[in-house]
Order: C-alpha cells, then sequence, then structure tokens
C-alpha cells in the first residue's frame, strides 16, 4: 500500500526547523533553502508545501501563536477554578514571559517574526498583537472588578481599554529584560514585579458604579 503522508505533522516539522534555525543563525537565516536543510528535505521539497519564503514565514507565525495559545488555554482549563483570579492571571502572561528555555526559543521567534513583517510585511503578525492584547484586556477587565462574560466590543470602560497598554507595555519590557539580562531579572524576580504590578489594577468597576449612583 502508499505510504499514508500526514501533510500537516509535515508542515508542524518544518516550523520546528525554523525555530531552529532562528535560534542559531537569527531572523535573516531562516530562508527556504537553510530550513530544508535543517529539516533534512530538498529545496523542491519544502516548495511543494511553501511555494514562497513569505508562505512560510505566515504558516510559522500562525504556528508559534497556536502553541502559545493552547499553552494558554491548556493552563486556565487546569487552574481556573482553583487559583485566586489575581494568580491565574499572573499565570497566564507567564505564558508569554521567555521563564523556560521553550519560551526562550518561542521570543527568539516572536522577535524573528516582528522583524519579517518589517521586510516582508507578515499578515499574521498583526493578528498576533491584537490576540495578545485581547489577553490583556481580558485580564484587565476582571481584574478591576468587572463581571464574569465576555469583554464587551461596544462601551468598554475606557480605562480598561488604557491599563490593557499598560499591561501589555509592561509585559513586553519584563519579557526583554527576562531574555536579554536573565542575571539581574531571573525568573523568581520576574514573577515576583509581574505580580507586583496586577496588584495596582484599580477597581475600576467600583468607580463607574459610584459614578452612576452619584449621578442619578
Amino acid at each position: 500500500m502508499p505510504k499514508v503522508v500526514d501533510h500537516e505533522q509535515r508542515r508542524r516539522e518544518i516550523v520546528d526547523a525554523v525555530l531552529r534555525v532562528v535560534v542559531r543563525d537569527g531572523a535573516a537565516g531562516a530562508s527556504v533553502r537553510t530550513v530544508a536543510a535543517e529539516a533534512g528535505w530538498s529545496t523542491g521539497a519544502l516548495r511543494h508545501y511553501f511555494a514562497t519564503q513569505r508562505e512560510l514565514r505566515e504558516f510559522t507565525a500562525r504556528m508559534v501563536t497556536e502553541r502559545v495559545g493552547a499553552r494558554i488555554r491548556a493552563y486556565v482549563g487546569e487552574h481556573e477554578f482553583a487559583l485566586p483570579l489575581p494568580e491565574l492571571a499572573a499565570g497566564i502572561l507567564e505564558q508569554l514571559i521567555p521563564l523556560d528555555e521553550q519560551r526562550r526559543e518561542e521570543y527568539q521567534l516572536w522577535l524573528a517574526i516582528g522583524e519579517w513583517s518589517r521586510t516582508d510585511h507578515v499578515e499574521e503578525s498583526a493578528r498576533m498583537w491584537a490576540e495578545q492584547r485581547d489577553i490583556y484586556l481580558q485580564i484587565v477587565y476582571r481584574l478591576s472588578g468587572y463581571p464574569n462574560e465576555p469583554v464587551p466590543a461596544d462601551g468598554l470602560d475606557p480605562r480598561v481599554a488604557a491599563w490593557a497598554e499598560y499591561l501589555h507595555v509592561f509585559v513586553d519590557g519584563l519579557a526583554a529584560q527576562a531574555m536579554f539580562v536573565p542575571a539581574d531579572m531571573p525568573p523568581d524576580r520576574v514573577r515576583a514585579v509581574l505580580r507586583a504590578f496586577l496588584a495596582e489594577v484599580p477597581s475600576l468597576a467600583d468607580r463607574s458604579r459610584s459614578a452612576s449612583d452619584g449621578g442619578a
């Protein structure tokens, strides 16, 4: 019988090869040729799956987003009802920070995707950013005292949006420090600083209720 080829698995193997090349050689080193060699394929075989370098980069960006998203969903599924909300939020955000080897490699790939987006207009990069911003909105919305329901598409308290931006910038900066100055910002310090920041998110829902009561 002819061998059944799992094409999706082959594509994922290629993404793993992209990751290894980026970790070793940086964003510029991840060409179709170098990735094919890393995967043990011919360039022609790789082009069967990705006709262009941009297609390869788009797929890589989508896969790394899905991997991180799956890890976050698994973490929430395991801890949602066992941890207080601030600790659950901290654990979710830690999935985006390079605190171990796997996340350090992912962070290098995030940086590569950013560089590819600058030079090759990787459309998936915008979706990655939007999905991350949604995570920050969800976290701030809950921490600030709003109900356990989806963040409203319209009429969102602008202070929630502002604090989501603050948190996004803060976590990005914390991730960069964890990656580039790990001696000064080791994992235990990262975790402590992250929790200290989350504790500063104000009770915005209570303030909104007070303002509404006062205006009644």
